[in-house]
C-alpha cells in the first residue's frame, strides 16, 4: 500500500548533504521479511512486562508522567498543518530503565499527537542501543511502536524499532536520519517516512483519530527525557550545554512543515523548555546544507516533577 497524495517537494529527491553528517545505516539484514509480511518485534515474557509498565506509565493521553522533561521549538500560529519533518543527528546517552532520552519530531491537534525520532529506552527495548521509535496518541490508543495497534506497517525491511547505528560523537563524526510524518490529503491517513526520498514505512488510518483525522494544529522539534522524580535524569541530545555548533549539539536540520500539501520552512517557532538543565535554540534558516536549524540538549541530573 502507498499514499495516494504526497506533499510537493521543495528539495531534491535523493539524500541531500547535512552539516558534517553521514546517514545512519538502517534496514534488516538480507532484505527483510518474506514478500507479503512485515517486521514485528518477537515478544518475550520480559517484553510483555516492559510493555505493561509503559502502558501504565502513559495511560493518560493528556498528562505526561512525573519526571518527564522536554526542550523543543514549537509552532505558535494556529493554522492547519499537513505534516512535519526534520533531519536529526543521532546520539547514545546512558539511561537505566525506566529512564529514556529521545530526539523527536511531533505533530498534534488537541489531545491527539504522533511522534517519531530516536531514543535510548532500556525499559522499552531491554537494551541501551539507540533505536527508532514512534508514539501514538489517538483516541483510546496511547503507546510506543506497535504495542497498542493503530499503526499499520508496510515496509518489510524497516521496522519502527530498528537500531540506529553508528551514532554521533561529541565534537567528532555526526550521523543523522531524516524523519517525517505527513497526511495523505486524499484520504486523511498519516504516513511515517524516512530519508529525503520519503521512504514509506507505514501509516496511521484516519479512522483511529478524533482530531488528527482532519488536520494538525501544532508541531515541535527537540528532545525529551524521563526519569522517576527521585532519580537524576539522563542527559538530553549530546548531553552537554549547547555550544551553538552542529559538531557538538543535537540538532534538527532541514526542519520543515507541510502546509496546503507543500513542504516549507517554519516561520513562527518559539523555544519551550521546562527546566534549566535543558535548552533549545531556534536558529532559523541559516542556508547552505543546513537550511532551518534547531539545536537542543543539556546535561542530566534533573530530579523532581
Amino acid at each position: 500500500m502507498r499514499p495516494i497524495s504526497t506533499p510537493k517537494r521543495l528539495s531534491p529527491k535523493k539524500e541531500v548533504p547535512k552539516p558534517d553528517s553521514k546517514p545512519v545505516k538502517i534496514g534488516l539484514e538480507g532484505g527483510g521479511c518474506p514478500l507479503g509480511t512485515v517486521p514485528i518485534r518477537r515478544t518475550s515474557k520480559d517484553d510483555l512486562i516492559r510493555a505493561k509498565l509503559h502502558s501504565e506509565m502513559y495511560a493518560s493521553k493528556i498528562d505526561r508522567p512525573a519526571g518527564t522533561h522536554s526542550a523543543v521549538a514549537g509552532t505558535t500560529t494556529k493554522i492547519d498543518y499537513d505534516g512535519v519533518g526534520g533531519t536529526l543527528n543521532v546520539w547514545n546517552l546512558p539511561a537505566k530503565a525506566p529512564q529514556y532520552t529521545s530526539g523527536r519530531i511531533k505533530i498534534k491537534n488537541g489531545d491527539e499527537s504522533l511522534e517519531t525520532g530516536w531514543t535510548v529506552n532500556p525499559g522499552l527495548y531491554g537494551d541501551s542501543r539507540t533505536r527508532m521509535y514512534i508514539y501514538t496518541n489517538a483516541g483510546q490508543l496511547h503507546c510506543f511502536n506497535t504495542q497498542c495497534g493503530g499503526y499499520v506497517q508496510v515496509r518489510k525491511d524497516l521496522p519502527v524499532d530498528m537500531v540506529l547505528e553508528p551514532v554521533s560523537t561529541y565534537g567528532g563524526e555526526q550521523y543523522s536520519k531524516t524523519f517525517s510524518i505527513y497526511q495523505d490529503v486524499a484520504n486523511g491517513n498519516w504516513w511515517l517516512k524516512l530519508n529525503d526520498n520519503r521512504t514509506d514505512i507505514g501509516f496511521w488510518p484516519k479512522q483511529i483519530f478524533t482530531n488528527l483525522g482532519d488536520t494538525a494544529t501544532d508541531a515541535d522539534w527537540g528532545g525529551e527525557v524521563f526519569s522517576p522524580p527521585d532519580v537524576p535524569s539522563p542527559g538530553m541530545g549530546s548531553g552537554h550545554v549547547l555550544k551553538l555548533d552542529t559538531r557538538y549539539d543535537a540538532y534538527s536540520v532541514h526542519t520543515n512543515l507541510v502546509v496546503n500539501n507543500t513542504i516549507m520552512n517554519p516561520d513562527d517557532l518559539i523555544p519551550i523548555a521546562d527546566v534549566n538543565n535543558f535548552t533549545v535554540s531556534n536558529r532559523g534558516d541559516v542556508g547552505g546544507d543546513v537550511h532551518y536549524l534547531i539545536l537542543y540538549g543539556g546535561p542530566g541530573g534533573v530530579t523532581g516533577n
